[in-house]
């Protein structure tokens, strides 16, 4: 063990310093190529589902309209939301992967056959029974949308506050469709017999579904809106303009395709982690669409830069811009921090300056009197971050770190980590969260061999896994370095070659860790670590008791006593 623990130091210690090297200056690096926009206005979706009236589709289809679009979308929602499809999926390859998809066409013309595009213009141009048009939602969302900086601008204007009203022209080429197919929607009863589990595995109930997802834009360009209010725009009864608007094509834009799975899944009842009151099915099929759009939402904003919400930084003690609620922003949630840069060529290259995540998230869903409230964050990364030009993007995160590494005394060996943060389920927004920042529930594992002289079976080969559970939390004490406590209980269980039998301990464990960036997310990780055995005992392979009293710490040199580690952080 000390060999492996004195390997893994050494390979650490290489790494961070080849690692280091790259990259000197953290906040000095180019990660693109193109310029970051500093602009964002928000977007507003339309989400269908397509039934192919094939098994569970149109029960699925039917629970989109009962989650709600996340609050930094505006909603153009259409009627009906669920649209029967007559044709079938074509045999077509994504990338190198062969599936059965529809293709973009065939999803455009639906849209068509299905008014979308009317639809979608009805809601921005606030269309009566009557066929008129007006501007009300119009210049709604263009004051609902606009920021401090907009609403600053507009006041030293001629025409005030009714620029901001105009600001909504430009939201209507961000209109976004969403059509979702739910392909292949099972239960886990048919999941389990395609694979052929064993009735005593069969441990769970629900839905698994396989989900296409296809993201369209309406592409209400200058030339498309200039038809539009020459031939259909009208604002007194015109039977002619409400005709021709009927039967208007609108184009559509592919951005998009997405395939993804979703559960939505309970423990029988009667299991050890089964919910106390079993959900219906029908909330179970709730509860995977719910899934499935998160899961969507996320990597639409993940691939696409227009839908990350970015904003200028207003104050750097602490560091603050003016977003919240609105825009989706949640407690914990991590932004990158860029400026574009010229360099001596003239090219204009945006470089991260520095990572931060939300420490205060404020509820600013109101229309802006040019004094909002900003939220605070705090910087995990970077240089210096200042307020003459620097602005955020949000970029999503798991929530999720891994720690590698190993552990030399204590209950020592190969040991890894995993940390989830929790500090969201308790945050209250609009207070300081402070002391919720980087809460984590962690699960650790670890490993270790030795040959030791145990009883009457002598000197034998001896394997130990151990598992803990506890919670940790971490300090940043500038933008590179870190520290936290941590505390949590755990067992181990010990074998041996020559026997069936397994000696089970349990312990709890309290220590610190400090880390190092290497990069913004992985960090070189060491820590201190006390370990408190509080019982061991022999069992045979049938569970039955051999010593309720055995001497873990003095037999196997382990346990009682602190235990030091070190490794690499990766953070996701």
């Amino acid at each position: 063990m000390k060999r492996i623990f004195f390997f893994s130091c050494v390979l650490v210690v290489f790494l961070f310093t080849n690692i280091s090297a790259q990259n000197t200056t953290e906040s000095a690096k180019n990660v693109k190529s193109n310029i970051v926009s500093s602009e964002y206005d928000r977007n507003s979706f339309t989400i269908l589902g397509i039934d192919f009236a094939e098994q569970f589709s149109g029960q699925a289809c039917s629970k989109l309209a009962e989650v709600p679009v996340p609050d930094k979308f505006y909603d153009n929602p259409a009627n009906p939301e669920v649209l029967s499809v007559p044709d079938m999926r074509d045999a077509m390859s994504v990338g190198s992967e062969p599936m059965k998809k529809l293709s973009d066409e065939k999803v455009i013309g639906i849209l068509n056959e299905n008014k979308i595009g009317q639809k979608i213009l009805s809601t921005w141009f606030n269309r009566q029974s009557d066929g008129t048009f007006n501007v009300d939602v119009l210049k709604k969302r263009g004051m609902f949308n606009a920021n401090d900086a907009d609403y600053i601008v507009a006041s030293a204007s001629k025409r005030g506050e009714s620029a901001l009203m105009d600001m909504g022209m430009g939201l209507i080429s961000k209109s976004y469709v969403l059509v979702v197919d739910f392909e292949k929607l099972r239960t886990m009863e048919q999941v389990y017999d395609d694979g052929k589990v064993p009735a005593e595995k069969r441990n769970m109930n629900g839905f698994k579904a396989t989900i296409d997802a296809y993201l369209y834009k309406l592409n209400f360009n200058d030339s498309v809106a200039a038809y539009f209010f020459q031939d259909y725009w009208t604002s007194t009864p015109d039977p002619n303009k409400a005709g021709a608007f009927e039967s208007a094509t609108f184009p559509f834009t592919p951005v998009l395709f997405m395939q993804k799975e979703a559960a939505g899944t309970q423990f029988n009842q009667g299991h050890a982690l089964a919910p106390k009151e079993q959900k219906t099915k029908d909330e179970l099929m709730h509860s995977l669409v719910e899934t499935a759009l998160a899961s969507i939402f996320t990597d639409i904003e993940n691939k696409n830069n227009e839908f990350r919400v970015k904003a200028f930084v207003t104050n750097t003690n602490p560091i603050a811009a003016n977003i919240g609620k609105k825009e989706g922003l949640g407690f914990d949630q991590r932004y990158f921090v860029y400026e574009n840069e010229e360099k001596n060529d003239g090219e204009i290259v945006s470089t991260r300056k520095g990572v931060v995540k939300a420490v205060k998230v404020v509820d600013n869903r109101e229309v802006t009197t040019g004094k909002t409230e900003p939220s605070l964050f705090y910087q995990i990364a970077g240089g210096k971050i200042d307020a003459y030009g620097m602005f955020m993007e949000q970029k999503n995160d798991l929530g999720l770190n891994l720690i590698v590494g190993a552990t030399g005394g204590g209950l020592g060996g190969a040991n890894g980590r995993l940390e989830l943060y929790i500090g969201k389920a308790f945050y209250k927004t609009g207070t300081s969260g402070k002391a919720l920042t980087s809460l984590k529930l962690y699960v650790e594992g670890g490993y270790d061999t030795g040959t030791y002289d145990y009883s009457t079976y002598g000197e034998n080969d001896f394997t130990f896994a151990r598992f803990s559970v506890g919670l940790g939390k971490d300090f940043y004490l500038n933008n590179f370095l870190h520290w936290g406590p941590f505390a949590g209980y755990g067992v181990e269980r010990a074998t041996w070659e020559d026997s069936d039998n397994k000696i089970n301990s349990d312990f709890i464990e309290a220590g610190a860790r400090i880390g190092v960036n290497i990069r913004y997310n992985i960090q070189l990780i060491g820590s201190a670590t006390y370990y408190i055995m509080l019982s061991s005992k022999e069992e045979d392979s049938e569970g039955t008791l051999v010593d309720d009293d055995v001497d873990y710490s003095g037999i196997f040199d382990r346990g009682d006593g602190l235990g030091i580690s070190i490794g690499l952080r990766f953070m996701f």
